[in-house]
């Protein structure tokens, strides 16, 4: 007989026995690695230079990088002694596909260009978004060029929905946005190259003000994705997801330390498989502080060796499943009008 006294309505599971929590999509099917990406960001408009500060980074914490490419020929110097097998490799370029794609088939065989792992960049809504114009001068291009970046690498993520940019461009909260257009886009451009290609997607994600919102809005991401995948393929599929920190402007303010790390927690407690390496300021100070500050997260702090640690929590399997209904009904509607390009066409004035 148990003499432990417990409020009424209140059982302790069977000992063996797994506790009774729902089945939800965000907790289960494919989760992230148990080896958070730390994301060094370098802007590569000085290729040395970002060269430099790619490979400091990545001797110091950092585990992945993210190049801002302005000139295709840049690539070599850009990804000079970067081992391309080991660290992930993001590639945001706006020219052309074809300036790009014979720099990555040149790179030396030292690298183990054949296993490079990360993403390039092709997202057609926030190209439009950001210039006003298609990509390649119409929409059946841009696809093309979508499917034209299948030949890359196979670690390389082309179908590229970038949540983050649609923040403040909608007058639908931050979360909806994100999830609408970001996954919208990457469903969009799956329906054109074929599901089969599931696996090369990408998702940039950034973080609310509301700490619980920004959990919730990486696992409805999950949710929606896991959704999706079993629709069309009837099975899992990884989607990596990226987080970054939502910082407003340069601080010299070092408790602005304090926000982005709560930001980056709940990335990270959502299920980011990567998180942005996010320095409040320019200097080689702030710099440092953001590294040691994802180090500390995803290393030190006692959660990266637990399964599921929010599995569970009905407050945010609240928040997570009524975000999800409502980006459902964002994309039922505009499916009634058209469908996502032509709400892309609406929201941009195209």
């Amino acid at each position: 007989m148990n003499d432990l006294l417990l409020p009424e309505g209140f059982a302790l599971p069977v000992t063996g026995k797994p506790a009774d929590f729902p089945d939800h999509p965000w907790t289960s099917g494919p989760r992230p690695f148990a080896h958070r990406h730390a994301l060094e960001v370098v802007d590569g408009r000085v290729a040395s230079a970002a060269n430099s500060q790619a490979l400091d980074a990545l001797m110091h914490g950092a585990s992945s990088v993210l190049f801002w490419v302005h000139q295709g020929n840049d690539l070599p110097i850009l990804l000079k002694d970067i081992r391309l097998d080991i660290a992930p490799v993001h590639l945001v370029y706006g020219g052309a596909l074809e300036d790009l794609t014979p720099f990555i088939k040149a790179l030396p065989a030292s690298q183990h260009p054949e296993a490079m792992h990360g993403s390039v960049n092709l997202d057609p809504a926030e190209h439009r978004l950001r210039t006003g114009s298609a990509w390649r001068g119409s929409l059946e291009a841009d696809l093309a060029q979508i499917q034209a970046a299948l030949l890359l690498p196979k670690g390389l993520r082309v179908l590229c929905g970038n949540g983050r940019s649609w923040t403040a461009r909608t007058s639908a909260p931050s979360s909806i946005a994100q999830l609408a257009y970001g996954l919208g886009s990457i469903f969009a451009q799956l329906d054109h190259v074929g599901w089969a290609h599931a696996n090369r997607a990408w998702l940039l994600v950034s973080a609310t003000d509301d700490y619980l919102q920004t959990i919730a809005l990486v696992q409805a991401a999950r949710s929606l994705w896991e959704r999706a995948c079993q629709k069309h393929l009837g099975t899992s599929i990884p989607l990596w997801i990226s987080g970054s920190p939502l910082i407003e402007q340069s601080t010299e303010d070092a408790a602005a330390l304090i926000g982005i790390g709560m930001q980056q927690q709940a990335l990270w407690l959502g299920g980011c498989d990567e998180l942005w390496i996010t320095p409040i300021n320019e200097s080689p100070q702030a710099r440092d502080w953001a590294q040691q500050q994802v180090l500390v997260l995803t290393y030190e702090n006692g959660l990266q060796g637990l399964d599921q640690p929010l599995k569970g929590s009905y407050t945010l399997d609240g928040y997570t499943a009524a975000l999800q209904a409502e980006v459902e009904n964002c994309w039922q509607e505009w499916d009634a009008h058209g469908g996502f390009w032509n709400q892309i066409n609406r929201q941009t004035g195209a």
